[in-house]
């Protein structure tokens, strides 16, 4: 019994001793993926969750990336439950502030804007900015509310990147004329399949 314990136990630590599976995201993509079994946009794995009311009343949208992110972050699943009532406001076009483009996804402040969920990303609660494991979470806050930071914090804030996976932020120039963009895209028009001959 205490060697089943102990090999429980040295388990647990293997596998938390790996930063991104310490805080609930797989490496292999599966968690939120699923490639023939997709119940959402983005090949989720899980259902998007709609059905909460937004800081502001509202709806989340079941195409929009926060449902998705609900899908998982819910009082139903109990994986960090998130309760869009009383969280940052989220499904919304900020109209008060001046947001980073790279942090909206059309014109929208989402989950992702703040966090990027994958992997790769080895910051804090996975946050778009290194915030030093949270110890300097008011430069990751200065970058949206800049009448709210000192200007120690504001002059920090300007110079940390962001990381994100949102589309404006992962635009690839297009190729020279006559040449093929990457992944087959046909030069110019993003997205767009080179037609084979």
């Amino acid at each position: 019994m205490k060697r089943t314990a102990a090999a429980l136990f040295a388990c647990g630590a293997i596998l938390c001793a790996n930063p991104a599976l310490a805080v609930g995201h797989d490496v292999d993509c599966k968690d939120c993926h699923s490639v023939h079994g997709a119940k959402g946009a983005f090949i989720f794995g899980v259902a998007p969750l709609a059905e909460q009311a937004t800081a502001y009343g509202g709806k989340i949208d079941p195409a929009q990336v926060d449902a998705l992110c609900l899908g998982c972050h819910n009082d139903k699943s109990g994986i960090t439950p998130i309760m869009l009532k009383n969280s940052h406001p989220t499904g919304v076009t900020p109209k008060k502030l001046k947001v980073p483009e790279e942090v909206l996804r059309k014109g929208l402040l989402t989950c992702v804007g703040c966090h990027d969920p994958h992997p790769s990303n080895q910051n804090y609660k996975y946050l778009t900015i290194n915030t030093n494991n949270g110890k300097d979470l008011g430069i990751f806050c200065g970058k949206c509310h800049p009448a709210q930071s000192d200007p120690a914090t504001l002059t920090k804030a300007a110079k940390a990147p962001i990381k994100t996976d949102t589309p404006s932020a992962q635009a690839t120039p297009a190729p020279p004329a006559g040449q093929a963009g990457p992944a087959g895209q046909s030069p110019g028009k993003p997205g767009t399949p080179v037609k084979g001959n």
